[in-house]
């Protein structure tokens, strides 16, 4: 009485493993796979532009030094509106991170008290 090892066996789930195995993968899968990832990235490219016969919309020295002595200086300050992100703290700044994490602190206690309650955790 010979022992036969477990894959030489020749039950059905037996000859199912073995000729899982030893099948070949097929390709297909990869090839779709490599056709659509290669079609996306073409997409993600934008071929460059043609020259046209358009006249170019260039200024000439005198009008491009006028433009730029009459530019705005570079730390203008803005008027009309009240911009906070230039880095100083605000009272709603302050109010609003104290604010926001208070309540969610809270609420992840909160939920926390609920699904030990309720012995989901």
């Amino acid at each position: 009485a010979q022992v036969l090892a477990h894959w030489q066996r020749k039950g059905p789930v037996q000859q199912l493993i073995r000729d899982m195995a030893l099948r070949k993968r097929s390709a297909l899968l990869t090839s779709l796979l490599l056709v659509f990832s290669t079609l996306a990235a073409l997409k993600g490219f934008v071929p460059t532009p043609e020259p046209s016969s358009a006249p170019a919309l260039r200024a000439s020295t005198a009008t491009a030094v006028a433009a730029a002595s009459t530019a705005l200086p570079a730390g203008a300050a803005d008027e009309y509106l009240n911009y906070n992100m230039t880095g100083e703290y605000t009272p709603f700044m302050i109010i609003g991170y104290f604010g926001l994490t208070t309540f969610l602190t809270a609420f992840a206690f909160g939920s926390y008290l609920i699904l030990t309650k309720l012995k989901i955790i």
